[in-house]
């Protein structure tokens, strides 16, 4: 009974940390993590590589959403580093929405770039 109490515990005590590593991006912290993305392209033993990742993972998801519902239309050649700078670009250049959550400020540089005719 006491190892089912230990393990439950551990369980409890892991999830708890590993839900206050992950959280939801706005356009605030979309722009910090995109910043931290392009100093990485450069300096990588310099960057926040946690942040990056999910900065990455985010946009992927995002990218491969909009792409499969067709509301964007990329080019099939097209890398995932070439979509982190899409967006890491229209970060750079837009200071208004960013207070909207990371999904709708990530669609809008998306659409921006690769509308469907």
């Amino acid at each position: 009974m006491n190892k089912i109490l230990a393990v439950l515990l551990i369980v409890i005590i892991v999830s708890a940390a590993n839900a206050a590593v992950y959280h939801f991006f706005n356009g605030e912290k979309l722009a910090e993590a995109a910043l931290e993305w392009e100093k990485s392209q450069t300096h990588p033993k310099d960057s926040d590589l946690l942040l990056v990742t999910e900065f990455a993972g985010y946009v992927g998801a995002m990218f491969d959403h909009l792409s499969e519902k067709q509301h964007i239309c990329a080019p099939d050649e097209i890398t995932k580093n070439e979509v982190l700078g899409v967006v890491t670009d229209y970060l750079k250049n837009t200071r208004k929405g960013l207070k909207y959550s990371g999904s709708v400020v990530v669609e809008k540089a998306l659409y921006k770039k690769f509308p469907c005719k």
